[in-house]
């Protein structure tokens, strides 16, 4: 996709305070979402560590153990750079969502929103029915607006909470009006 001059000046501004409402149009157009290649993996593990270990106090040596789980993960590319990033897993038969990631420069843009979006189109169009996952306060959030359900208690986690929640394909695709 050729990117106009207009939208080039934009991604290099990237920071949300100096984005005016039609640059912020301008820069979801430019946003690539899919899922994850191999060569993908090193700057999502770099993503999370930035976001994971710097900003949530987890410990930089827990961050890349997801890997050994196989998971199936999702990008948001932005002028050839990884801005988000999520992951899928199979745990004891059970399908679990998480290592939901965004730079600190693209959030409030709703980029997690479509790359969640785009994870879970993906997870219900292969058959799973249903997604557990135990996310922090802002996903919490974005995931009921989706038909997601708390499941129980929230709980400490690091620097924060974290709660656990599932996400039906019935509901998810009733909320979204389909």
């Amino acid at each position: 996709m050729a990117e106009s001059s207009t939208e080039k000046n934009i991604l290099k501004k990237a920071d949300k305070s100096m984005l005016k409402k039609e640059d912020k149009n301008i820069l979801k157009k430019a946003i690539i979402l899919r899922k994850a290649q191999q060569e993908d993996l090193g700057p999502i593990i770099e993503l999370q560590k930035k976001v994971f270990h710097f900003e949530q106090n987890i410990p930089a040596d827990n961050i890349e153990g997801f890997l050994d789980r196989n998971p199936m993960c999702w990008c948001a590319v932005c002028d050839d750079k990884i801005v988000s990033a999520a992951a899928a897993w199979e745990e004891n038969g059970v399908l679990h969502w998480g290592r939901f990631v965004t730079n600190s420069r693209y959030r409030g843009l709703h980029i997690g929103t479509q790359l969640a979006r785009r994870c879970f189109d993906d997870l219900f169009s292969q058959g799973y029915t249903q997604i557990y996952m135990e996310a922090r306060e802002v996903t919490v959030k974005m995931i009921v607006n989706m038909g997601g359900e708390i499941t129980g208690e929230t709980v400490p986690f690091f620097a924060g909470t974290v709660t656990p929640l599932i996400l039906k394909k019935e509901s998810y695709y009733k909320s979204a009006g389909l």
